[in-house]
């Protein structure tokens, strides 16, 4: 589940920045967040590394046990990063099996109406056809916060008391209705996993650890007794790969966030498949 922040000021001064990020091209965005990380290591090479590397100074083969130090947490920091990767990627992809997931429970509910009366069946597709279009438009927004669209809820309310009012006439069209009745079922479970995975993400506490890491991995190079310029290429070769690293995890943390996030395809080709009117 999402942390929530620790003041309501602190998640309204984040917010703007997250979502502006999200927004962003993919380019801009990973030269954004590589840049928060690469400049500060950068300027630190020069301005602080002096003085860091003044504490092992004289030391016996201290290159080499800085060396040592640095194999075993870059180890266990590359390995944080990795877990990560694959934790936020499967979020990412059971975010967009839920939207394919839910089309296709709609998609079903929608052909079981094929039997119905003319009349019934008209006004039902047609409660089903405002609730996609209120899906793909407004909804996505609602969407994107992990936050459920009341004017959904309503449309949904709606169907199912448009439903509940309809009296099968016969066997044929009881087995009919209890068919329609699982259908809906299985629909507003799917419905409820996609809003569910808007709103999944990593635990604050695990990005503490991430960004109190790339910065220990800076501090642990500046250790080394080496010429400003060969820790300016070495640190900031790193840090641009940590900021990839991060700018990925980020972006695939937020899976329905900013233009880069999933969009309703799928919900949208529900009016080409099933015939609903628009």
């Amino acid at each position: 589940m999402r942390a929530g922040c620790a003041t309501a000021s602190a998640c309204r001064m984040m917010r703007p920045v997250l979502e502006w990020l999200h927004d962003l091209p993919i380019f801009f965005g990973a030269l954004f967040v590589c840049a928060v990380f690469v400049v500060p290591t950068l300027v630190g090479s020069y301005l602080l590394q002096p003085y860091v590397a003044r504490l092992f100074r004289g030391e016996r083969d201290g290159n080499m046990v800085l060396g040592s130090l640095l194999n075993a947490f870059a180890l266990y920091f590359g390995v944080l990063l990795a877990l990560l990767s694959i934790a936020v990627f499967e979020n990412h992809n059971k975010a967009d099996d839920a939207v394919v997931r839910e089309a296709a429970a709609l998609i079903k509910l929608y052909r079981d109406l094929h039997g119905y009366p003319e009349e019934d069946r008209t006004q039902f597709a047609k409660v089903l056809d405002s609730y996609v279009d209120e899906v793909i438009g407004p909804g996505w927004t609602y969407q994107g916060r992990g936050q459920a669209n009341p004017r959904e809820i309503d449309i949904l309310t709606d169907f199912h008391r448009q439903i509940g009012a309809y009296n099968p006439t016969g066997p044929g069209e009881s087995i009919r209705y209890a068919e329609t009745l699982r259908a809906l079922d299985g629909f507003v479970e799917a419905r409820r996993l996609r809003i569910s995975a808007g709103d999944s993400a990593i635990p604050r506490i695990m990005w503490v650890i991430v960004l109190v890491g790339a910065f220990m991995n800076v501090l642990v190079i500046w250790m080394f007794d080496l010429k400003p310029l060969s820790h300016a290429v070495i640190g900031g070769t790193i840090s641009l790969f940590i900021g990839l690293v991060i700018y990925m995890i980020a972006v695939l943390d937020a899976p329905f966030k900013g233009s880069n996030g999933i969009r309703p395809n799928a919900l949208v080709e529900i009016h080409s498949q099933t015939g609903m009117h628009r």
